[in-house]
């Protein structure tokens, strides 16, 4: 049997943390190894990838990934976490909006801005996270973060609620950007529902939830795995890829530096053997050359 290695679009169910969905997700696969992408809050549903075995170290490369989130605000009260468990720490009135009117606001929020990270956070500092301090009562200065919004979709406006959807960068915590949008109009809010819909390449329609990796019904490839895992290749699929000789391969293999024509715009890119298997994560470099960044451990070289 091969060890398990993949990548899965977990549906976190509300009520876990992060950590606690692996863990089952690491039992059902019977996996030592494992990691995922993206904190999300117990109170968080939706799109959680979780890498297992091999493709825990591979990670890293994903961490720039895009996400999509649905959130459902309640206007004109804020919580000192932001969502709906936490206290109620301030009120003020609901405006009268319109529909438009709501959809200008949210316009005008979108692209590039600075975002100071809540105190209600898996952020840490001084080795330690910050909801740890927050529940202590202690709150410490952050500094602000640069982050990016492509794109905000408003999808009702029945008050006190307000649903939409955010497209955003990294690094982006929506019940901050709900605080801030809020008192930009006068007013305050909080996070009553919070589902990811996308990470990367990963997208709704790739979810599986916790109760189908215990299912009898559950399809597999193998007599193992409770559900198929997306290979180390396509979760990585953001990333260009190149096939390299059997001698190149191998000079990757030992870590070594291979002349390869200087591109305009370098970076990291999927380093494939000319069986077509994946060998790992390489990078251009914009001078020439091309050296492995991360490689598959007893990748086999042909």
């Amino acid at each position: 049997m091969l060890p398990v290695c993949g990548f899965l679009a977990l549906d976190k169910p509300s009520g876990l943390s992060s950590n606690q969905a692996l863990q089952q997700v690491k039992r059902a696969y019977g996996s030592r190894r494992g990691g995922y992408l993206g904190t999300l809050d117990p109170l968080a549903t939706g799109l959680l990838p979780i890498a297992l075995g091999e493709a825990t170290k591979f990670l890293p490369h994903l961490l720039a990934s895009p996400k999509t989130y649905r959130v459902q605000a309640r206007i004109g009260i804020r919580t000192a976490t932001g969502d709906r468990e936490g206290e109620v720490v301030e009120q003020a009135p609901i405006p009268d909006w319109t529909l438009e009117q709501v959809i200008q606001s949210t316009h005008g929020r979108v692209g590039e801005s600075l975002q100071i990270p809540p105190m209600y956070s898996a952020l840490k500092q001084g080795g330690r996270p910050l909801y740890a301090l927050a529940r202590k009562g202690i709150e410490v200065e952050r500094s602000p973060r640069r982050i990016m919004v492509d794109r905000v979709l408003v999808l009702e406006w029945t008050p006190p609620f307000l649903t939409l959807e955010l497209d955003c960068g990294p690094g982006v915590y929506v019940r901050t950007w709900i605080e801030d949008w809020a008192r930009s109009q006068d007013t305050v809010a909080s996070v009553e529902q919070l589902r990811r819909l996308r990470v990367g390449r990963f997208e709704a329609s790739d979810m599986v939830g916790l109760e189908m990796l215990t299912s009898s019904s559950a399809p597999t490839g193998t007599e193992r795995f409770p559900w198929e895992l997306v290979p180390l290749a396509a979760g990585l699929g953001h990333l260009k890829g190149v096939t390299l000789d059997a001698e190149a391969a191998q000079r990757i293999q030992r870590g070594q530096t291979v002349p390869w024509p200087p591109e305009s715009e370098a970076g990291r890119i999927r380093l494939h053997g000319v069986d077509g298997g994946f060998l790992g994560v390489g990078e251009q470099m914009a001078s020439g050359g091309l050296r492995a960044v991360r490689l598959v451990a007893g990748a086999r070289i042909l």
